[in-house]
Protein backbone atom coordinates (compact mmCIF):
# COMPACT_ATOMS: atom_id res chain seq x y z
CA UNK A 1 0.00 0.00 0.00
CA UNK A 2 1.58 3.54 -1.17
CA UNK A 3 0.15 6.48 1.06
CA UNK A 4 -0.63 9.87 0.01
CA UNK A 5 3.39 10.92 0.23
CA UNK A 6 2.69 15.03 -0.48
CA UNK A 7 0.02 15.31 2.27
CA UNK A 8 1.42 13.35 4.78
CA UNK A 9 4.54 15.73 4.21
CA UNK A 10 2.58 18.95 4.53
CA UNK A 11 1.05 17.05 7.54
CA UNK A 12 3.98 16.77 8.94
CA UNK A 13 5.46 20.47 8.67
CA UNK A 14 2.04 21.50 10.09
CA UNK A 15 2.56 19.43 13.31
CA UNK A 16 6.13 20.28 13.78
CA UNK A 17 5.29 24.22 13.31
CA UNK A 18 2.97 23.61 16.06
CA UNK A 19 5.55 22.38 18.30
CA UNK A 20 4.59 18.60 18.39
CA UNK A 21 6.54 16.04 18.23
CA UNK A 22 6.87 13.99 15.10
CA UNK A 23 7.97 10.35 14.45
CA UNK A 24 8.04 9.54 10.71
CA UNK A 25 8.76 6.26 9.35
CA UNK A 26 8.96 5.48 5.86
CA UNK A 27 11.35 3.71 2.84
CA UNK A 28 14.99 5.82 2.40
CA UNK A 29 13.35 7.66 -0.47
CA UNK A 30 10.81 8.79 1.30
CA UNK A 31 12.73 9.95 4.58
CA UNK A 32 15.07 11.84 2.06
CA UNK A 33 12.35 13.01 0.19
CA UNK A 34 10.50 14.67 3.51
CA UNK A 35 13.91 16.26 4.87
CA UNK A 36 14.37 18.23 1.63
CA UNK A 37 10.46 19.45 1.61
CA UNK A 38 10.87 20.48 4.92
CA UNK A 39 14.05 22.12 4.39
CA UNK A 40 15.36 22.59 7.55
CA UNK A 41 16.00 20.28 10.98
CA UNK A 42 13.43 20.22 13.41
CA UNK A 43 14.49 19.37 16.88
CA UNK A 44 10.73 17.34 17.62
CA UNK A 45 11.43 15.74 14.67
CA UNK A 46 12.31 11.81 14.70
CA UNK A 47 12.86 9.87 11.14
CA UNK A 48 12.85 6.27 11.11
CA UNK A 49 13.49 4.15 7.74
CA UNK A 50 13.57 0.78 6.79
CA UNK A 51 15.68 -1.69 4.60
CA UNK A 52 13.46 -1.72 1.53
CA UNK A 53 13.67 -4.37 -1.04
CA UNK A 54 11.36 -2.40 -3.64
CA UNK A 55 8.06 -0.98 -3.80
CA UNK A 56 4.98 -2.97 -6.09
CA UNK A 57 3.20 -1.59 -8.49
CA UNK A 58 -0.23 -0.38 -7.37
CA UNK A 59 -1.85 -1.91 -10.60
CA UNK A 60 -0.69 -5.57 -9.44
CA UNK A 61 -2.08 -5.15 -5.97
CA UNK A 62 -5.69 -4.06 -7.09
CA UNK A 63 -5.67 -6.79 -9.66
CA UNK A 64 -4.73 -9.38 -6.47
CA UNK A 65 -7.76 -7.49 -4.95
CA UNK A 66 -9.95 -8.36 -7.86
CA UNK A 67 -8.53 -12.06 -7.63
CA UNK A 68 -9.33 -12.34 -3.88
CA UNK A 69 -12.65 -10.50 -4.25
CA UNK A 70 -13.59 -12.97 -6.77
CA UNK A 71 -13.18 -16.19 -4.34
CA UNK A 72 -14.66 -14.13 -1.09
CA UNK A 73 -17.59 -12.29 -3.02
CA UNK A 74 -20.37 -13.28 -0.39
CA UNK A 75 -18.12 -11.66 2.60
CA UNK A 76 -16.51 -8.60 3.39
CA UNK A 77 -12.48 -8.24 3.55
CA UNK A 78 -12.08 -6.11 6.65
CA UNK A 79 -8.60 -7.06 6.76
CA UNK A 80 -5.09 -7.96 5.14
CA UNK A 81 -1.72 -8.33 6.65
CA UNK A 82 0.98 -8.10 4.24
CA UNK A 83 3.44 -10.33 6.25
CA UNK A 84 1.51 -11.88 9.17
CA UNK A 85 3.91 -12.98 11.40
CA UNK A 86 1.00 -15.33 13.53
CA UNK A 87 1.09 -18.40 12.04
CA UNK A 88 4.67 -19.71 11.54
CA UNK A 89 6.63 -16.83 13.44
CA UNK A 90 8.72 -14.02 12.20
CA UNK A 91 10.98 -16.13 9.71
CA UNK A 92 7.89 -17.14 7.65
CA UNK A 93 5.68 -14.44 6.11
CA UNK A 94 2.56 -14.96 5.21
CA UNK A 95 -0.24 -12.76 3.63
CA UNK A 96 -3.53 -13.44 5.64
CA UNK A 97 -7.24 -12.25 4.78
CA UNK A 98 -9.71 -11.44 7.30
CA UNK A 99 -13.29 -10.39 7.36
CA UNK A 100 -15.75 -10.40 10.26
CA UNK A 101 -16.57 -13.89 10.70
CA UNK A 102 -12.13 -14.66 11.32
CA UNK A 103 -9.44 -15.85 8.92
CA UNK A 104 -10.65 -16.18 5.03
CA UNK A 105 -7.43 -16.76 3.83
CA UNK A 106 -3.56 -17.55 4.07
CA UNK A 107 -0.80 -18.06 2.61
CA UNK A 108 3.16 -17.81 2.91
CA UNK A 109 5.66 -16.30 0.59
CA UNK A 110 6.17 -19.73 -1.57
CA UNK A 111 2.48 -19.83 -2.75
CA UNK A 112 0.84 -16.58 -2.55
CA UNK A 113 0.70 -14.75 -5.76
CA UNK A 114 1.10 -11.23 -5.07
CA UNK A 115 4.22 -12.22 -2.53
CA UNK A 116 5.56 -14.07 -5.36
CA UNK A 117 5.30 -11.73 -7.80
CA UNK A 118 6.36 -8.99 -5.49
CA UNK A 119 9.54 -11.57 -4.39
CA UNK A 120 10.49 -12.33 -8.35
CA UNK A 121 10.92 -8.41 -8.62
CA UNK A 122 8.09 -8.76 -11.85
CA UNK A 123 6.06 -5.66 -10.11
CA UNK A 124 8.15 -3.21 -8.79
CA UNK A 125 8.50 0.64 -9.60
CA UNK A 126 11.23 1.30 -12.44
CA UNK A 127 13.06 3.46 -10.05
CA UNK A 128 13.47 0.65 -7.78
CA UNK A 129 15.47 -1.10 -10.31
CA UNK A 130 18.01 1.58 -10.28
CA UNK A 131 17.08 2.54 -6.52
CA UNK A 132 19.89 5.50 -5.54
CA UNK A 133 18.59 5.48 -1.53
CA UNK A 134 20.29 2.22 -1.36
CA UNK A 135 22.92 2.93 0.94
CA UNK A 136 24.81 1.98 4.72
CA UNK A 137 24.86 5.62 5.74
CA UNK A 138 21.79 7.60 5.76
CA UNK A 139 19.82 11.03 7.06
CA UNK A 140 17.19 9.07 8.77
CA UNK A 141 17.74 9.18 12.67
CA UNK A 142 17.44 5.34 12.73
CA UNK A 143 17.10 2.26 10.02
CA UNK A 144 15.20 -0.90 11.27
CA UNK A 145 15.12 -4.37 9.34
CA UNK A 146 14.18 -7.87 10.77
CA UNK A 147 17.61 -9.57 12.09
CA UNK A 148 16.85 -12.79 10.93
CA UNK A 149 20.45 -14.16 11.50
CA UNK A 150 19.99 -13.16 15.45
CA UNK A 151 21.27 -16.60 16.25
CA UNK A 152 24.63 -15.40 15.40
CA UNK A 153 24.73 -12.62 17.74
CA UNK A 154 22.36 -14.73 20.88
CA UNK A 155 21.26 -17.52 20.42
CA UNK A 156 18.94 -17.05 23.41
CA UNK A 157 17.01 -14.70 21.32
CA UNK A 158 16.73 -17.23 18.21
CA UNK A 159 12.69 -18.39 19.47
CA UNK A 160 11.02 -17.45 16.09
CA UNK A 161 9.25 -14.41 18.21
CA UNK A 162 10.98 -11.86 16.33
CA UNK A 163 13.97 -9.56 16.85
CA UNK A 164 14.70 -6.60 15.04
CA UNK A 165 18.12 -4.49 14.08
CA UNK A 166 18.29 -1.01 14.53
CA UNK A 167 21.52 1.10 13.23
CA UNK A 168 21.40 4.54 14.77
CA UNK A 169 22.46 7.05 12.83
CA UNK A 170 22.13 10.73 14.79
CA UNK A 171 23.27 12.07 17.95
CA UNK A 172 19.59 12.56 18.30
CA UNK A 173 19.08 8.74 17.59
CA UNK A 174 21.53 7.73 20.12
CA UNK A 175 20.01 10.20 22.58
CA UNK A 176 16.29 8.18 22.26
CA UNK A 177 17.81 5.06 22.41
CA UNK A 178 19.43 5.61 25.59
CA UNK A 179 15.77 6.45 26.79
CA UNK A 180 13.99 3.74 25.67
CA UNK A 181 16.65 1.11 25.66
CA UNK A 182 15.45 0.28 29.35
CA UNK A 183 12.48 -1.43 28.25
CA UNK A 184 13.74 -3.77 25.74
CA UNK A 185 16.26 -6.10 25.56
CA UNK A 186 19.28 -5.40 23.31
CA UNK A 187 22.74 -5.84 22.86
CA UNK A 188 25.14 -3.98 20.70
CA UNK A 189 27.15 -5.09 17.49
CA UNK A 190 29.45 -3.59 15.56
CA UNK A 191 28.00 -1.99 12.07
CA UNK A 192 29.64 -3.69 10.06
CA UNK A 193 28.95 -7.30 10.95
CA UNK A 194 25.04 -6.01 11.58
CA UNK A 195 24.81 -4.86 7.95
CA UNK A 196 26.81 -8.30 6.83
CA UNK A 197 25.08 -9.66 3.69
CA UNK A 198 21.96 -7.52 4.31
CA UNK A 199 21.95 -6.95 0.72
CA UNK A 200 18.56 -4.75 0.34
CA UNK A 201 20.45 -2.20 2.02
CA UNK A 202 22.66 -1.93 -0.32
CA UNK A 203 21.89 -2.97 -3.88
CA UNK A 204 19.02 -2.65 -6.07
CA UNK A 205 16.59 -4.91 -6.94
CA UNK A 206 17.51 -7.00 -10.48
CA UNK A 207 14.64 -6.66 -12.79
CA UNK A 208 12.54 -9.61 -13.91
CA UNK A 209 13.01 -10.55 -17.68
CA UNK A 210 9.23 -11.06 -17.71
CA UNK A 211 8.17 -7.52 -16.60
CA UNK A 212 7.43 -6.00 -19.40
CA UNK A 213 5.13 -9.08 -20.35
CA UNK A 214 3.62 -9.35 -17.36
CA UNK A 215 2.07 -5.57 -17.40
CA UNK A 216 1.10 -5.73 -20.77
CA UNK A 217 -1.14 -8.51 -19.35
CA UNK A 218 -2.03 -6.71 -16.13
CA UNK A 219 -3.72 -3.92 -18.58
CA UNK A 220 -6.41 -6.42 -20.59
CA UNK A 221 -6.62 -9.55 -17.98
CA UNK A 222 -8.67 -9.81 -15.07
CA UNK A 223 -6.56 -10.42 -11.58
CA UNK A 224 -7.64 -14.77 -11.77
CA UNK A 225 -6.58 -14.75 -15.33
CA UNK A 226 -3.19 -12.83 -14.87
CA UNK A 227 -2.10 -14.69 -11.33
CA UNK A 228 -3.32 -17.98 -12.91
CA UNK A 229 -0.80 -17.44 -16.04
CA UNK A 230 2.04 -16.46 -14.13
CA UNK A 231 2.16 -17.90 -10.81
CA UNK A 232 -0.13 -20.67 -11.06
CA UNK A 233 -1.23 -22.95 -8.13
CA UNK A 234 0.71 -25.87 -9.42
CA UNK A 235 2.41 -29.25 -7.90
CA UNK A 236 5.80 -27.66 -7.24
CA UNK A 237 3.84 -24.62 -5.40
CA UNK A 238 2.07 -26.94 -3.32
CA UNK A 239 4.73 -28.58 -2.41
CA UNK A 240 6.87 -26.04 -1.35
CA UNK A 241 4.24 -24.66 0.78
CA UNK A 242 3.50 -27.64 2.66
CA UNK A 243 7.35 -28.75 2.95
CA UNK A 244 7.49 -25.27 5.06
CA UNK A 245 4.71 -26.40 7.12
CA UNK A 246 5.97 -29.46 8.24
CA UNK A 247 9.80 -27.99 8.89
CA UNK A 248 7.89 -25.94 11.34
CA UNK A 249 5.67 -28.15 12.60
CA UNK A 250 8.83 -30.53 13.21
CA UNK A 251 11.10 -27.77 14.66
CA UNK A 252 13.30 -27.44 11.99
CA UNK A 253 12.19 -24.66 9.95
CA UNK A 254 15.01 -22.62 11.23
CA UNK A 255 17.87 -24.94 10.36
CA UNK A 256 16.26 -25.26 6.90
CA UNK A 257 16.14 -21.93 6.02
CA UNK A 258 19.68 -21.72 7.71
CA UNK A 259 21.18 -24.34 5.08
CA UNK A 260 18.89 -23.22 2.41
CA UNK A 261 20.24 -20.00 2.37
CA UNK A 262 23.95 -20.46 2.57
CA UNK A 263 23.80 -23.30 -0.02
CA UNK A 264 21.05 -23.58 -2.56
CA UNK A 265 19.81 -19.71 -2.33
CA UNK A 266 21.25 -17.23 -5.40
CA UNK A 267 20.32 -14.02 -6.02
CA UNK A 268 18.34 -13.92 -9.45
Amino acid sequence: MQSDTGETFREVRRYLSDGKKVCYSGIPCQIEGLKRFLGHEYPNLITVDFVCHAVPSPLIWRKYLEMQMEKYSETFITDILFRDKGHFGYQYSVMSIKSDCGELYARGTESDPMLRAFFSDICDRPSCYDCKFKKRYRISDFTIWDCFDVGKFNVLWDDYTGVSSVLVHTDKGRSIFRCIEKNMESGIVRPDILTKDVWPMFEPVKENSKRDDFFRDAVKMYGTELFDRYYPQDLKVKMRRYGRIICYKAGMYGLARKVYNRYFKQRK
